[in-house]
């Protein structure tokens, strides 16, 4: 925290040391628990760290996105600057950068450098359960807070984004091929049969992922007395060179990965009610960062430590010199009511669809229902209950499921 208010001190000093330019600092901060009951069901895959495949548990901790930051303004420029604070069992945590940008308005439209959220993000939500995850990634999609040149001109703005160029699923430091003699049989802990072919060869793997685009997202929006909308859209393409084949060992082949994604979102008010939809569709949405593939979303494969291929929207070697992509469809609907100053409800649906090439579909939802007391200005207790359906993994498996209650304590300031 020492360098922190050292590093702010040394900024604030930068800018008013130039007399000819009004700045306007603006400082804000909050700080947010977490305070649940998670119980959480396993399906076909026990849990990895016990020893049954259910598992309930408090989660009692300080939130990753408590933030302090500050919003600055001068002349024909403006910026902002924001850093999560985060805290560990120990006492001990990391200070690390949200959203650092500038902002040039030329009059005609605007021109933004830095990191910050892109185009294709979905807030539409006020789910606070792990971490405010407003349904990102299981009804909303989200593009993350990105590296960025952006231009905006009205409603609508275009940004060209840093690309995100993992390799493939089943890619690693080493392939291992089959074909071998002396194949083994066990029995898992979810008493399924297991057999695990031998291993002709290991050989070395190398792959080297390149982009010659940056990522390109757009949005186009536009907001009402009583209504409200947004279009968006982006897409990815990058390649993978000198990838060792399986299907044909010795050789090399180059692939390449495309992604994109097109969605909207629209909100009515009613007086002191309001109704909020979104929806969207795209292809191998994971391999361009666009979506939440940690916490919640983060568990239902065998291990029990990460989505399934599928879930997470990622495209597969095919072994050769192609891709096993799967496209995604999300939609999410959101309802709520504001009685007073000091209290409002709301209720959330979130639904998520993968159909890959060559696996089972897989269908995970989720649905909460809350209500945000105002203790005093800026100081917010929010009660919350949901449950999460896991559906199946792309093998057809049952990922089980989960439910909390609890809620979150934010103070702003």
């Amino acid at each position: 925290m020492k360098k922190l208010t050292i590093f702010l001190a040394a900024v604030a000093l930068v800018c008013f040391s130039v007399p000819a330019m009004a700045v306007d600092w603006n400082f804000y901060g909050n700080a947010r628990m977490s305070t649940f009951y998670v119980s959480t069901d396993y399906g076909d895959f026990q849990n990895p760290s016990k020893t049954d495949t259910d598992d309930a548990e408090l989660d009692w901790s300080f939130q990753g996105n408590s933030r302090v930051g500050a919003n600055i303004k001068a002349e024909n420029l403006k910026a902002q600057f924001e850093f999560g604070v985060s805290s560990d069992s120990g006492g001990g945590g990391n200070v690390s950068a949200r959203r650092l940008y500038g902002v040039w308005d030329f009059g005609s439209g605007w021109l933004k450098v830095g990191k910050d959220y892109t185009p294709v993000s979905q807030f539409i939500s006020g789910q606070v359960f792990d971490g405010d995850l407003g349904l990102l990634g299981i009804g909303t999609q989200y593009g993350n807070r990105e590296a960025q040149v952006a231009f905006g001109f009205g409603g609508f703005e275009i940004a060209l984004i840093q690309p995100n160029t993992p390799l493939l699923e089943g890619m690693k430091s080493t392939t291992s091929l089959l074909g071998g003699t002396g194949s083994t049989t066990s029995v898992g802990a979810d008493g399924r049969t297991y057999v695990t072919p031998a291993v002709k060869s290991t050989s070395s793997f190398k792959a080297d992922p390149d982009s010659v685009l940056p990522k390109i997202e757009a949005k186009w929006g536009m907001s009402f007395d009583a209504w409200n909308f947004n279009l968006m859209g982006g897409y990815q393409y990058y390649s993978i060179q000198d990838v060792t084949s399986f299907n044909n060992p010795g050789r090399t082949s180059d692939i390449s990965v495309d992604s994109y994604v097109v969605g909207g979102d629209i909100g009515f008010n009613f007086g002191p009610a309001y109704v909020k939809g979104s929806a969207s569709y795209g292809q191998n949405i994971g391999n361009a960062a666009w979506g939440i593939n940690s916490g919640v979303n983060g568990r239902n494969d065998k291990t029990g430590t990460g989505w399934t291929t599928y879930q997470g929207g990622l495209a597969v070697w095919d072994g050769g010199n192609g891709t096993n992509d799967v496209t995604t469809f999300m939609g999410a609907l959101v309802g709520g009511l504001k009685v007073s100053d000091m209290l409002s409800f709301e209720a959330g649906f979130g639904y998520r669809y993968d159909d890959p090439d060559k696996a089972d579909d897989v269908q995970p939802w989720a649905v909460y229902v809350q209500s945000v007391i105002a203790l005093a200005p800026g100081v917010y207790v929010i009660p919350e209950v949901g449950y999460y359906d896991f559906d199946q993994d792309s093998s057809g498996a049952d990922t089980g499921s989960l439910w909390y209650a609890g809620g979150k304590w934010q103070i702003n300031f």
